[in-house]
């Protein structure tokens, strides 16, 4: 099995994050939907993944 991978940045900062009682505070698909769904649109993407450096 052979993976490819596409990194894009995302340069809007997220207006808000999801949360949940169980784990808290985490980026879900609707937080970051405006900002993906051209490149989504765009390409036949099985997974999409986010990474997200939170302040403090």
């Amino acid at each position: 099995m052979t993976a490819e991978c596409d990194i894009y940045q995302i340069d809007t900062p997220l207006s808000s994050l999801s949360y949940d009682n169980e784990f808290g505070y985490f980026v879900a698909a609707e937080d970051i939907e405006n900002q993906i769904k051209d490149i989504v649109a765009s390409h036949d993407y099985d997974h999409i993944f986010a990474i997200v450096r939170l302040r403090r």
